[in-house]
């Protein structure tokens, strides 16, 4: 580089979940195009969930292994978008700004929904509907005119309906009920225990609690109710559509509260959704139904690469 040569723009995106923690490190390019430099995984990062140590551990770990090599020695990113979820809150916020500040890898913080960059990444001009179905469930949605609402996202002991937490909780439930003689027989009994490693139903609870986080173990068994609703097992059929109708629900509360009046982009994202084909073709199917009705619709599988969208736009304002 030429001693009187501007550098190139460096930003950390982070998405951050119930499950897992993704960072990115990009740069800017002359032309405004991006290209990533390095990328780390790593643990959970919604506080609420996994609690102070365990969410800034990810952190360190995600951002550490995607800057390794790539960022010079004392340069810092010029700015750091991170996209994570339960971020709402005042405290997890003030929790993270003092992680960062002891940090110092980047000038420049900002803490966002984690739905934000699904936006960014999924639809053509940043408005229309962001739907992230994955161990929770949240929708944001954005109107032409700018205006922001939140649906959804209250986490699982009352919310994350259609989520990964909430197939696997309702699975298990059925397998409860037909262990008892209280429900129908159904074919999630044994597979959730070929999922679990286990002979007897009422172990689940057991394994369920020996695991450590609880919630995404549950979210984790919602392959398992998907393949046998595919299947034709009509208990897990019934959980499926149950939960479809939910996050159709959760993305008509955003339509009718922004009164959308129109077709709106709608971008999918999170692991449960884009993972699984027929739970997503079923709810386009439903949604279709609906008015308005989505269009166009686009799956976002990497949404850190709409917080890296997100970075370069505020370092151009």
């Amino acid at each position: 580089m030429n001693p009187g040569q501007k550098k190139a723009p460096l930003i950390i995106g982070v998405d951050g979940g119930g499950t897992k923690t993704e960072a990115v490190l990009a740069t800017v390019d002359a032309d405004g195009g991006t290209t990533l430099l390095g990328r780390g995984l790593s643990g959970p990062s919604n506080m609420r969930l996994a609690g102070r140590k365990q969410t800034l551990a990810s952190l360190d770990e995600a951002i550490k292994l995607a800057v390794a090599n790539h960022l010079p020695e004392g340069r810092k990113a010029d700015i750091a978008i991170l996209a994570l979820a339960g971020s709402d809150f005042s405290d997890v916020r003030h929790e993270i700004r003092q992680w960062a500040a002891q940090r110092d890898l980047f000038d420049r913080l900002e803490i966002i929904n984690d739905a934000d960059p699904v936006m960014a990444a999924g639809t053509p001009d940043r408005w229309g509907v962001a739907l992230v179905v994955g161990t929770g469930s949240v929708a944001i949605g954005v109107d032409r005119e700018g205006r922001s609402i939140t649906r959804g996202g209250w986490g699982h002991w009352y919310g994350d309906k259609g989520s990964g937490y909430d197939l696997g909780c309702q699975a298990l439930a059925a397998v409860s009920e037909a262990q008892d003689g209280m429900g129908p027989e159904t074919a999630l009994t044994g597979l959730l225990l070929k999922h679990f490693g286990l002979e007897n139903p009422r172990l689940i609870i057991q394994k369920l609690y020996s695991g450590g986080n609880v919630r995404s173990h549950i979210a984790a068994a919602a392959p398992v109710v998907l393949d046998a609703a595919e299947l034709g097992d009509i208990v897990a059929m019934r959980i499926a559509e149950r939960c479809i109708g939910e996050l159709v629900r959760l993305v008509t509360a955003v339509t009718c509260d922004l009164e959308f009046s129109e077709a709106y982009p709608l971008a999918l994202a999170g692991g449960v959704i884009c993972k699984h084909p027929g739970y997503r073709a079923a709810l386009e199917a439903s949604l279709n139904t609906t008015n308005p009705s989505p269009g166009p619709v686009a799956t976002v599988p990497q949404p850190v690469l709409g917080a890296i969208r997100i970075g370069r736009d505020s370092l151009e304002h």
